[in-house]
């Protein structure tokens, strides 16, 4: 016997005309109408037969969640906001400041990484747009390659010769340090030294020829004579630029950087 009275209604008669689409066959033939169900030959309601899924949908409370998660989708985002672990940040990828997934960095956020992680001795990382790292500011001084941050390494002189720095011929070396050229073993053209500006030079000591930083389109700073009697620009700035490693929005480093995540690199 049932541990519940049963709602008994007779079953529908199988020659009768109603339409047995959908409802639940019977004994004979015969069909039981609306939410009920047949049970020993009779039709009765379906919370009465014992079955927790009376509908055989694999939901038995009928609320639309089979598994009661609180997921109704399995989508592993129960409130289906786009925030999974509702927290109020929902993911936004590349760009948002936290490394995730793939990305090696983004935006200022560098995972604890420097240099060192990536075999140099030293310089500065930086984030590209995509969330990479770029490495072109680090620098191993020895490894016979010319980084951003070196003048030189070891006899590795980035193309530079006594000749183009202006001098009569020689041999140039390279500081310890990999940040200057030493010129001393260039021999400097005979006329070089005497105050005037002869063939091959662009200037002699303190004679410039009354050439300024803005005749070669800076826009302030100190213009100089090298040594081998050629004009040194290093000391011109191009307006109120920033310079390599400092602070910069789009279009304000000096010449020949580019601002990367607000700091200018060298390309």
């Amino acid at each position: 016997m049932l541990g519940a009275i049963l709602m008994v209604i007779a079953c529908n008669d199988p020659d009768s005309d109603a339409d047995s689409t959908g409802l639940q066959e019977c004994v004979g033939g015969s069909f039981c109408p609306g939410n009920l169900v047949c049970l020993g030959g009779y039709c009765v309601l379906g919370n009465e037969t014992g079955d927790e899924d009376p509908s055989g949908d694999g939901d038995p409370s009928g609320d639309g969640d089979p598994s009661g998660d609180g997921d109704p989708s399995g989508d592993g985002d129960p409130s289906g906001d786009g925030d999974p672990s509702g927290d109020g940040d929902p993911p936004q990828g590349c760009g948002d400041g936290q490394v995730a997934g793939d990305e090696e960095c983004d935006g200022t956020n560098l995972d604890g990484l420097d240099c060192t992680d990536f075999g140099f001795d030293e310089g500065m990382l930086a984030c590209d747009n995509d969330c990479t790292i770029i490495t072109s500011a680090c620098s191993t001084c020895g490894d016979g390659q010319v980084a951003a941050t070196e003048e030189c390494d070891g006899t590795n002189f980035d193309g530079q010769t006594c000749v183009s720095l202006g001098f009569d011929g020689g041999n140039l070396a390279c500081a310890n340090d990999c940040k200057s050229l030493i010129t001393t073993g260039c021999t400097q053209a005979p006329t070089c030294g005497n105050g005037s500006i002869d063939n091959g030079e662009q200037c002699d000591g303190n004679n410039l020829g009354g050439l300024t930083c803005q005749s070669f389109g800076f826009g302030a700073g100190t213009l100089s004579c090298t040594a081998g009697c050629q004009v040194d620009t290093s000391n011109c700035m191009a307006g109120q630029c920033a310079d390599v490693f400092e602070p910069c929005n789009i279009g304000s480093c000096c010449q020949g950087l580019i601002c990367l995540q607000s700091v200018c690199f060298p390309p």
